[in-house]
């Protein structure tokens, strides 16, 4: 098998495999197991050592990246990919993460769900975010049914409302209306929802 190795950074390097990026390991690393040149022909074994090493450095990486928040499957998919890590590598990383529940995008999902409705943002907003994070919907609709309460996003709206008119108070009624109807349309509400919210601001 082929391994090639070039600079990076001055402590880490890109590792190729038959001509393939594996991945960055420490130049010290590299160095230390092959200090004569950054090209050689290695065996199956040597390969797999490297591999390894990556794996473990990956692993490493991506559950420090879980522990520090609750993430998507897409953005730790892009999170290894920003590291350089061979597709198989971070598939492995993937189905590991998700097999000790570190991993979880229905949960995240209703984490998200549930921050968004607290900000008042729209369902549509809120579909936007989750098709952006490539959530599918089987499961997320459950969880939107399920936290969605009429009342409560009209509560919400009209709170938005009332917080829109204060911010265009000094402009003409008919003005200041026209503002906050374009503004939450631009969120993501219906005219239908905002012109019932209207109806009743002080409720």
């Amino acid at each position: 098998m082929k391994l090639k190795y070039w600079k990076k950074s001055e402590r880490s390097a890109y590792l190729s495999l038959n001509d393939e990026i594996w991945g960055v390991l420490s130049l010290r690393t590299l160095h230390k197991l092959y200090p004569l040149s950054c090209e050689a022909e290695i065996s199956e074994a040597e390969a797999q050592h490297l591999i390894s090493e990556l794996e473990k450095k990956a692993w490493w990486q991506i559950t420090e990246y879980l522990a520090r928040a609750e993430h998507s499957e897409h953005q730790c998919r892009l999170f290894l990919g920003r590291k350089d890590y061979h597709k198989s590598i971070i598939d492995q990383c993937i189905e590991l993460c998700k097999e000790k529940t570190y991993l979880d995008d229905a949960r995240f999902a209703e984490i998200l769900i549930r921050s968004l409705f607290e900000r008042g943002k729209s369902k549509r907003a809120i579909i936007e975010k989750l098709y952006a994070q490539r959530i599918p919907p089987a499961l997320y609709e459950p969880i939107l049914q399920e936290l969605q309460d009429p009342e409560q996003n009209q509560t919400l709206l009209r709170e938005q409302i009332q917080k829109l008119l204060y911010k265009h108070r000094a402009q003409e009624p008919w003005k200041a209306k026209e503002k906050v109807y374009a503004s939450l349309f631009r969120k993501g509400f219906s005219l239908d929802e905002i012109a019932q919210a209207w109806e009743s601001p002080d409720e």
